[in-house]
């Protein structure tokens, strides 16, 4: 649950321990506001036999808590040497049931206790530390609905919702249900058999065995010692009664039940043998039950990742902590390392990690570089991830436990990547073919190339290393990726051999076989590796596996070498969302529309209309919406990928991104559907996309950004001279533009380095104002020009507002959080907000579920253990 290190308190002269709060905690602020509640609860506990906190402090942007030094050796340690004499076990106990007492009359429950949380200081003293600390950890909490189907399917789960180590858990908490004090006594009671035979009462190979012998067998009772009293052995029965119902239920009477049996005599040595043992059959029924209930706490514990023959398969979801969204959903997201023991992730522009014997993820320190990062796949090793900065346009490594990235080489964007085992990464670059990169540097190597219109995705070398496996589209279609070739080539002699037309992001498996994406479902075909051929038909494995929208070939999908597989749930499109209109509290009023995957919401500036586009992976539309709602939603764009529109000042036509001719440039058409769209811009050299960003106030010039490989540049377009111009000649990356009411300013983003808000006078002067210094995108004039709007889309979608003023100079105030956070579908480049004319409202992009109105709807990457179990199963049966 976070660090710990031993401090001096040079105010009152004492030694005390340091806990430093895991980062996931100290950064969401309902978290660390739930956490500090819970902390001043516990810190009203005052007993000997309780750690005692002193209190929770902040410093450098990290909790920690300061908390009793306490001397000595934990339980676990005193079990390592072997079972504890019973006078020495039941005086731990007494005093670890006293600890018990004084929090339960409280409501404090401690739910997880363990040997690590007892400590035994020199004079045999006991202390039970963390009390309630898991609760304070927790995230909100919510129902398990449980399978009972054989593989053990498990309907969504909040991470956190079970918490304590398995082998201690009471089988209400391993099914995710409320607790009481009662899952104490049952954790007590394990404590107890454990010091007494030196051995856990419930035991297993792996985490799914412990749990069903926590849910469906009895601890072996001809373990404990002979000479045990009685009622010890009436005690241990009634502390681990499966039904809470019938299981001792006070603390008081636990410690009771002990000091009576100390007055005992010793019985006689055939009081344990006369103990019925259990037929050997129903100890070892299959755990399917448990199994399932083992599910729901989203790979908190660990668990042998071999898999063995017949192993059970096993599914349960991690869910995505509050404040984390995906972002680049264009590209890779996530990405199990080769052993399985741990997957990665990309949110809020960032690496997290998530070890699987683990509750929650971390973040990898060193991956926060500005526009995020792109594709993580692990090394060979399982201890470092490769990854693309976006904002750098260069490939990085990094440890998996953090630190500096180290720079590999400079390239556009993957189209996914892979890393071999010879220590090359391979890298899809789409138009350009495919480059090897070595993972201790060097210059990039193009290995192979493609024909003009082509995009390569997904390169994978085969065993054997002369053989690449990828994925190459054509044409511009937004389908194009459902209609791709999956190819192999040697590198050799260069030939090219199509093994299946329609589909993307093909991997090859130890198993023999090849699998891919195609509309959302995961299928697999046998495949001859020595004679690079395939040899049967494709089987449906997966349904539901999120794509990256028909911007690449990608499915969020990855699979480890030992058959664990890691997703994310979808139907094979972006993301869905919903529009609402938003005041200035953050109370959203939805329009009612349908849900859609909706991208840059415009509202028009007589305030009566809005558009915005949505993808959903085979087209790319833009809307427009009368805001009175007496209409319905009516399609504007027809033919192409449609994307991006900006008003006009006169509110009379909508200027977008359009590839209907070929090329992603600028077109714009009249509002009301009548007429033709007319291109205004055509990328030209070395640019290749144009994004329109907004209109000056007279109507004759707007911004864009133009990108290339690596770049993004400010442009404005006279539409009298009918020629764009380069707005400011600055090195580094820039885009999202906004012309202020007045015409005079421009507010925009710039990296360099870092992700930064500035503005600067129009026409261009070479003069700029920094205005946020850290962090800040998707800038905003307020209608009146005296505020300036923006989001720290590294935290969660907060908007900030600057107090500005254009006249007679330039001035502003500094950023002021709004009461606006977390409402974002996507951050990333696009801004998905918008203000109002009459400045009072944000229409806003909202995941489904959080509006008011809909249900909660986490984000959730679905984890399949033994995977090879079920592919191997489904294959058979065709």
């Amino acid at each position: 649950m976070g660090e710990v290190y031993q401090a001096a308190d040079s105010k009152l002269g004492r030694n005390v321990a340091i806990k430093l709060l895991p980062e996931a905690v100290t950064h969401d602020p309902d978290r660390a506001a739930r956490f500090d509640r819970e902390a001043r609860v516990l810190a009203a506990l005052n007993h000997p036999s309780i750690a005692t906190i002193y209190g929770v402090e902040e410093s450098g942007g990290r909790k920690y808590l300061v908390m009793e030094l306490v001397p000595g050796e934990t339980l676990a340690d005193r079990i390592k040497l072997g079972a504890i004499p019973i006078a020495d076990a039941l005086n731990i106990a007494i005093q670890i049931t006293q600890a018990l007492e004084a929090a339960h009359e409280k409501g404090i429950i401690h739910r997880d206790l363990k040997p690590a949380n007892v400590k035994i200081t020199p004079d045999g003293k006991v202390k039970v530390l963390d009390f309630g600390l898991a609760k304070a950890y927790e995230t909100e909490t919510s129902n398990a609905s449980l399978s009972n189907s054989p593989t053990l399917s498990l309907a969504a789960t909040q991470q956190g919702m079970i918490l304590g180590t398995a082998a201690y858990m009471s089988p209400e908490q391993a099914k995710g249900r409320a607790v009481d004090k009662r899952t104490d006594i049952f954790a007590f009671g394990c404590l107890l058999f454990e010091m007494l035979t030196g051995k856990p009462a419930f035991e297993g190979e792996d985490v799914p065995e412990v749990l069903g012998a926590v849910l469906k067998s009895d601890p072996v009772w001809t373990q404990l010692p002979e000479d045990l009293p009685p009622g010890i052995h009436h005690l241990l029965r009634l502390c681990l009664e499966k039904n809470a119902k019938n299981r001792r239920s006070d603390a008081t009477d636990v410690r009771l039940d002990i000091e009576q049996a100390l007055k005992e005599p010793a019985p006689a040595t055939q009081t344990s043998s006369e103990i019925v043992k259990r037929p050997l059959w129903r100890r070892a029924i299959p755990v399917v039950i448990a199994l399932a209930m083992f599910t729901s706490i989203a790979g908190f514990a660990a668990w042998h990742l071999k898999p063995s023959p017949n192993a059970m398969i096993v599914r349960f979801p991690f869910t995505v902590p509050d404040g984390e969204r995906f972002t680049n959903t264009g590209r890779q997201l996530v990405s199990i390392s080769p052993d399985g023991s741990q997957f990665v992730y990309v949110a809020n522009f960032r690496l997290y990690l998530k070890p699987m014997r683990e509750l929650s993820s971390v973040f990898i320190e060193g991956t926060y570089l500005g526009s995020g990062v792109l594709n993580p796949v692990f090394s060979p090793d399982n201890l470092s991830v490769a990854f693309f900065s976006n904002g750098e346009k260069t490939l990085k490594r990094i440890a998996v436990t953090g630190g500096a990235p180290i720079t590999l080489g400079t390239l556009d964007s993957p189209y996914g990547m892979s890393w071999g085992p010879d220590n090359e990464i391979l890298v899809g670059q789409g138009s350009k073919g495919i480059v090897r990169v070595f993972a201790n540097g060097g210059k990039p190597e193009t290995i192979i190339t493609v024909k003009p219109n082509e995009l390569a995705h997904g390169p994978q070398m085969l065993p054997g290393g002369d053989a690449i496996l990828f994925t190459l589209a054509s044409g511009n279609a937004a389908d194009r990726w459902n209609k791709a070739q999956i190819v192999v080539q040697s590198l050799k002699s260069g030939e090219r051999k199509v093994l299946i037309e329609g589909g993307s992001d093909a991997r090859y498996l130890p198993t023999g076989h090849l699998i891919y994406t195609l509309s959302g479902a995961l299928l697999a075909m046998p495949f001859d590796v020595k004679r690079l051929a395939v040899t049967g038909g494709p089987v449906p494995i997966v349904e539901g596996i999120q794509t990256a929208g028909g911007n690449t070939g990608t499915g969020q999908f990855s699979i480890s070498e030992n058959g664990s597989l890691v997703y994310i749930p979808g139907d094979g499109s972006a993301p869905k969302s919903t529009l609402a209109l938003m005041d200035r509290n953050g109370h959203p009023n939805p329009l009612g529309l349908p849900n859609m995957a909706y991208w840059h919401p415009r509202i028009s500036p007589n305030g009566k209309q809005l558009a915005v586009s949505s993808d959903d992976g085979k087209e790319q539309i833009v809307w427009i919406y009368n805001l009175d709602g007496k209409t319905s939603m009516r399609r504007l764009t027809f033919g192409g990928k449609n994307l991006l529109p900006v008003w006009s000042p006169d509110s009379q036509r909508v200027l977008f991104q359009s590839d209907r001719e070929g090329d992603a440039g600028l077109f714009w058409q009249r509002a009301d559907g009548t007429g033709v769209a007319e291109r205004v811009t055509k990328p030209e050299g070395e640019w290749t996309s144009h994004r329109a960003d907004a209109w000056a106030p007279d109507g004759q010039t707007f911004l864009f950004t133009a990108l290339k490989p690596g770049d993004a540049s400010i442009w404005t377009y006279s539409l009298r001279d009918k020629k764009a111009y380069l707005f400011s000649d600055a090195p580094s990356w820039q885009q999202s533009s906004a012309f202020s009411p007045d015409g005079r300013w421009v507010a925009y983003v710039s990296e360099e380095p870092g992700r930064k808000v500035y503005v600067e006078p129009f026409p261009a002067t070479g003069a700029k104002f920094l205005i946020t210094k850290d962090g800040g995108n998707h800038p905003v004039w307020s209608p009146d020009g005296r505020e300036l709007i923006f989001m720290d889309d590294m935290n969660n979608g907060q908007l900030y507002s600057v107090a500005i003023a254009t006249q007679p100079s330039l001035t502003f105030g500094n950023p002021v959080a709004l009461p606006i956070k977390g409402f974002l579908q996507r951050v990333g480049s696009w801004r998905d907000y918008d203000i109002s004319p009459d400045g009072k409202q944000l229409l806003v992009v909202l995941p489904p579920g959080t509006a008011s109105s809909d249900a909660p709807q986490a984000l959730q990457i679905q984890v399949v253990l033994n995977w090879f179990e079920e592919l191997k199963q489904r294959m058979a049966s065709h």
